[in-house]
């Protein structure tokens, strides 16, 4: 059976247009999504949101170190709280050098408590010790700030800023560096800035109340509003 020369043009014609409009496929990409948004790094007047993500293997709460990506993922949704590793298909306009990603599946994920103690405290009580009182003459509270996993507080001379790291569900599993302001002080006041912070923890509403292995209260704190 004979095939016309237009025939065969036409079928060429037809096999290029659909080469042409085809999407790349692109590469599939796997990372974990940090559960807070974060700042876009490019510089703009009107701040963006952007997601936090991480190609290691295992999470890693080191929120500095989180690349910042788009927010926008087709198909994918954000979950606060939640950290998530996700599957993606990566796919890059060669001409424009514009980056997309389309959403495939959660490979895994687990929730982030940090939420349970972000927050301005007031220390009401420690070491069965209302506050204000001797060792606390100013009283003390601690600001834990939303997101980027830092304590603040003072130790009635300096002021310290405590990196928190991964949160449980009753316990802060672990935390980071600690740095200082180098102010000189005169009668140095040092107190605990952070009063049981590192205990076991139970949150009931505005209320954090720190525990000892052993069930002892060590530390009251009351969210300010």
């Amino acid at each position: 059976m004979k095939v016309s020369i237009w025939n065969l043009l036409l079928v060429l014609f037809f096999l290029s247009s659909c080469s042409e409009n085809e999407e790349p496929q692109g590469v599939e990409e796997t990372f974990w999504v940090y559960s807070y948004p974060v700042q876009c790094d490019h510089p703009s007047n009107i701040p963006s949101p952007c997601l936090g993500i991480s190609y290691a293997e295992e999470f890693d709460f080191n929120w500095p170190a989180l690349e910042r990506i788009p927010f926008e993922i087709e198909g994918f949704t954000f979950k606060p709280t939640f950290i998530q590793k996700i599957l993606v298909r990566k796919i890059e306009n060669t001409t424009t050098g514009e980056i997309k990603r389309k959403f495939i599946r959660v490979l895994a994920e687990e929730m982030d408590f940090y939420h349970l103690i972000e927050g301005s405290w007031k220390v009401q009580k420690y070491m069965g010790k209302d506050l204000p009182n001797e060792n606390f003459p100013k009283g003390q509270s601690v600001s834990i700030l939303l997101g980027i996993r830092m304590a603040v507080s003072t130790d009635g001379c300096n002021q310290l800023i405590l990196e928190i790291r991964k949160v449980g569900p009753n316990k802060i599993l672990s935390f980071g560096s600690l740095t200082s302001t180098a102010k000189g002080c005169i009668n140095e006041l040092h107190y605990p800035p952070f009063p049981g912070i590192g205990a076991i923890f139970k949150r009931e509403g505005n209320v954090l109340t720190f525990y000892s292995d052993t069930k002892e209260e060590i530390a009251v704190w009351e969210k300010l509003k």
